[in-house]
């Protein structure tokens, strides 16, 4: 049988996009089908487009909007990790994003020498709820509210590529990651024991990696305060809000890896540790989380691994002197 390896890389969703893919043969090349999936997620859910679903729907805030099925399959998961996170994933941050800096793309912003405020962080508020009727496929925004769903489009746009390669394109092995949001599955033809190669970057020397994670089958994704940062007149910000204070994070976590199953799920409670920091996040990922495992960077330089290596398809090889929870 011959074995052929498939690969693209390029740029969307403001971040980088690879995909890589085992073939029994040379009958079809998807890079083109790739590409227009994730221009599809960006025409639907960026900010960044005056005429994305996102961008009509924040401006429809306070009145009943119908929206697509799968605006509604993104609001409906966004409303379920609201819950299971205590409220520490909420997309109602678009507000305080703005007033943070972070009003342009990432390339666009950390191109600027400095960011003027024109909002203080404590005159946003996100006072009550989106209002989501599945029956009617309609939503209502709190009046003045905008949400951003960068925190889970990501996830969810590699969770549904990975199945339909799997499942309807019929890709017996592969890898999508987006940004540092991956799904992998299947081995390859050569190795069935196989699995693929995770660098876990070091967050205070992003030039080499802190770990290793082997993951046969499921997902990962990584979250850090450190990436996306840009100056401001009074200090250094991030894109991680706390809805608590709807201000950049300032939690003892700097960087964590979760794997799991699930694309979304990793990409959520990434962000949530790094949010609330190791001692709520460790309660709120053991009692929510099952099946999932994180390696938690802290500001100090220690790191917590929190996990019982329990799934055959996920082991880490952790750096030296982790505690482990």
């Amino acid at each position: 049988m011959k074995e052929n390896l498939q690969h693209t890389a390029f740029r969307a969703m403001n971040t980088d996009i690879e995909v890589a893919y085992f073939n029994d043969s040379e009958r079809f090349d998807l890079e083109d089908q790739v590409r227009d999936w994730f221009e599809f997620v960006e025409e639907r859910f960026s900010r960044f487009r005056p005429q994305s679903e996102l961008s009509y729907l924040n401006r429809s805030a306070g009145r009943i909007c119908m929206v697509s099925e799968t605006m509604l399959e993104v609001l409906r998961l966004a409303d379920s990790y609201r819950a299971r996170t205590d409220g520490m994933f909420n997309p109602l941050i678009l507000k305080a994003l703005r007033a943070a800096g972070y009003d342009a793309t990432f390339d666009q912003v950390r191109q600027r020498p400095s960011y003027q405020s024109t909002s203080e962080p404590d005159s946003i508020s996100m006072d009550g709820a989106w209002e989501l009727d599945p029956a009617m496929k309609s939503v209502r925004l709190p009046p003045q509210a905008e949400i951003d769903l960068g925190g889970i489009v990501k996830g969810w746009a590699v969770s549904r590529l990975a199945r339909w390669m799997r499942e309807a394109w019929a890709v017996p092995c592969g890898m999508v990651n987006a940004g540092g949001d991956l799904a992998v599955w299947g081995a390859s033809p050569r190795n069935k024991e196989q699995s693929w190669l995770i660098g876990i970057q070091n967050p205070w020397n992003p030039g080499e990696d802190a770990g290793v994670l082997h993951l046969k089958e499921g997902a990962a994704a990584t979250s850090s305060t450190l990436g996306r940062q840009w100056l401001t007149q009074n200090s250094v910000m991030h894109h991680l809000i706390d809805p608590r204070t709807m201000s950049p994070s300032r939690s003892d976590v700097v960087q964590c890896t979760v794997a799991g199953s699930d694309a979304v799920e990793c990409e959520i409670w990434a962000k949530t540790i790094c949010i609330v920091g190791l001692e709520h996040g460790l309660s709120l990922f053991r009692a929510e989380a099952a099946g999932c495992e994180a390696l938690v960077f802290l500001r100090d330089g220690r790191t917590h691994f929190i996990g019982a290596d329990a799934s055959p398809a996920i082991r880490w090889q952790l750096p030296t002197a982790t505690l482990r929870h």
